[in-house]
């Protein structure tokens, strides 16, 4: 780790910027996707040193503005970053140039062995680390996925209740014509039997 620097999870990052785990992710993916490398434990989990609060109050502050995309800040970002990064490599470098100066002591042959193992863990580690923001970025479009999902399950439930109850207003609608239909015909029945001359009994015997 960089000197005695405090480490931090993404859940006391998120609480330290005011924003949440699932933003503090976002923003960490378009940050690694422009170039910038954060370190991770043997987990695979993301550690966030004291520098990056600073970093990730920035990219919310330019994403609050909304004056530009997530990708054109975070490629911004991870350029001046990085750059002070380089500035504070070299004066460490010229630092430790300065304290080793006065030591004679030669490099075993052996070293060169350690440095060669060490670049074969480093390239082997990067590549662990690519597979780990590939996963990454599948976990969260399928949590996108599932959250589209939901959506859509809850709009076809509202759907249903919809067409439910259109099918119930249809059919007490269809029940309340019949009925008013046959009752206009019970009616016309009763008004032509009332105009038939009703003859007397004894009148039958005539016909």
């Amino acid at each position: 780790m960089k000197g005695n620097m405090k480490e931090y999870q993404s859940s006391q990052l998120a609480g330290i910027v005011g924003i949440s785990v699932a933003t503090v992710r976002k923003y960490a993916q378009y940050m690694e996707k422009a170039g910038y490398t954060f370190i991770r434990n043997e987990s695979g989990h993301r550690i966030f040193l004291d520098e990056h609060i600073l970093l990730f109050k920035e990219f919310n502050g330019l994403s609050k503005s909304g004056t530009t995309s997530l990708g054109h800040i975070a490629n911004t970002l991870t350029t001046k970053y990085k750059e002070l990064e380089f500035e504070k490599n070299v004066e460490n470098e010229k630092r430790i140039g300065s304290e080793a100066a006065s030591d004679t002591t030669l490099i075993d042959k052996g070293s060169e062995h350690k440095i060669a193992l060490t670049d074969e863990q480093y390239t082997t580690l990067m590549a662990k680390l690519d597979r780990l923001a590939t996963l990454d970025d599948i976990v969260e479009q399928l949590d996108q996925q599932k959250e589209f999902n939901k959506m859509l399950m809850g709009q076809l439930e509202q759907q249903q209740k919809y067409i439910e109850q259109r099918l119930d207003k249809r059919d007490s609608q269809l029940i309340e014509s019949m009925r008013n239909s046959m009752d206009q015909r019970q009616a016309m029945i009763e008004a032509a039997v009332a105009k038939t001359p009703k003859n007397k009994w004894w009148e039958f015997w005539k016909l």
